[in-house]
């Protein structure tokens, strides 16, 4: 196919003068710099390694088009946490965040979006902890041309002990990336859920939705081990964010942290729903199915009011692609199921987990692939090229993803699933 063979030419070509530029970098021996030789070397092989097999399926070829279709094209980071202990995401240097930002900003690769699915930062003094804050966003937008959207985890509030004076506020991280974004966001002033479109080059748009785990007015439950979503976000994503400018053409990726699955099973691995797991899968269900849905949600811990819902979706456009998220350490995909109103007509809805970046916070329980700092299984990240039209998910890695004791043929580096 010509077109791959242009994008093939000029990875080797980058790959070249990349190698030209690392060896003249002969004395710079720092680990938490990008010019250093070791790190130098492995981003350029994994680069091209990721390069290619996305130069594979980044166009439709089997249409009757004079010129082959081009998918929407997705980066998803997620775990980042930057710290000062990080070897490979220190905060001052954080290696690995640059290197999916310079992945995703090769013009060649025609990459679409950029998604960051929470735990910017790690555990930390409060001073420490909005310093990583902002080098996390300070370095996410930096030199970043691509359409960029990140969501909040479970450390992202600081939340290391009980002294509620180094937690870090619901303003504080609504304000951390509120100047530095490279994109139009559609939200509330003080919020840190939004929505945004993003041109579809198989026509139409796909809507970012980005939900707030630690939506809370005054940190009333520690969000280390609970998410927890405030009725005004909730009636915001039912009557906003999948209403609001909605057509035909549109579709929809929400991006969130936790996994929606029950506490202790799946890949929920340490945390907990406030108000049930269920009640997001469940009004956009009811939005997938054009259906109205009125339910009330408990609050489980006896802190909060319950939540109200009352939507109705008869009349609503678009349509539903999947979930984004983190937080288990491991890249994995699963269907939701267990839904009071779960349809029978549908595809069960999907959720993406995107594996954290720096192998000294690799994950113990579910993360069985090796990683290494100084080594091509140093980072790691998703990238995912998405046909509207067929409905076809495309799952290719950058760096780290095959299992231990797997080969190619078990955990192939190029996944579908349909949706």
């Amino acid at each position: 196919m010509i077109y791959a063979s242009l994008i093939e030419r000029k990875i080797l070509f980058l790959l070249f003068a990349c190698m030209l530029v690392f060896i003249g970098c002969g004395k710079d021996n720092d680990p938490n710099s990008l010019r250093s030789n070791d790190v130098g070397y492995y981003y350029a092989i994994n680069n091209k390694q990721a390069s290619e097999r996305l130069a594979r399926i980044m166009y439709d070829n089997n249409t009757d088009a004079a010129e082959p279709v081009e998918r929407f094209k997705l980066v998803h980071i997620s775990d980042a946490h930057l710290s000062d202990y990080s070897i490979d995401n220190h905060y001052k240097s954080p290696n690995n965040l640059l290197e999916a930002v310079s992945f995703a900003n090769q013009p060649e690769l025609k990459i679409n979006a950029m998604a960051a699915t929470g735990d910017h930062i790690g555990y930390e003094s409060r001073i420490d902890a909005l310093s990583c804050m902002e080098a996390f966003y300070a370095n996410l937008y930096t030199n970043n041309r691509i359409p960029t959207f990140p969501c909040h985890g479970n450390h992202d509030n600081n939340m290391t002990t009980n002294r509620k004076d180094l937690y870090l506020t619901t303003s504080e991280l609504s304000n951390a990336f509120s100047n530095k974004g490279n994109y139009t966001l559609q939200r509330k002033s003080g919020k840190s859920y939004y929505y945004a479109d993003v041109k579809n080059p198989m026509g139409g748009y796909i809507r970012f939705i980005a939900l707030d785990m630690l939506d809370q007015g005054a940190n009333e439950i520690n969000t280390v081990m609970n998410a927890i979503y405030s009725q005004e976000q909730i009636s915001w994503l039912g009557n906003v964010a999948l209403k609001e400018g909605m057509t035909e053409n549109h579709q929809v990726i929400i991006l969130t942290h936790y996994p929606f699955q029950p506490s202790y099973s799946g890949f929920l691995c340490d945390g907990a729903y406030v108000h049930s797991w269920k009640m997001i899968p469940e009004i956009v269900e009811a939005f997938r199915t054009k259906q109205p849905i009125q339910q009330i949600y408990k609050d489980q811990k006896g802190v909060f009011e319950p939540i109200n819902v009352d939507f109705d979706f008869s009349d609503a456009s678009g349509d539903f692609i999947c979930y984004l998220g983190g937080h288990a350490h491991v890249t994995a995909r699963f269907q939701i199921t267990g839904l009071s109103n779960q349809s029978a007509d549908l595809p069960l809805q999907h959720m993406l987990l995107c594996t954290n970046m720096s192998p000294s916070e690799a994950g113990t329980v579910f993360n069985k692939v090796p990683r290494t700092s100084k080594s091509l299984q140093n980072n790691s990240f998703c990238i995912y090229v998405i046909d509207t039209r067929q409905r076809e998910i495309y799952i290719t890695f950058f760096g780290a993803y095959l299992p231990s004791g797997m080969s190619t043929e078990d955990y192939p580096a190029i996944q579908s699933i349909t949706y």
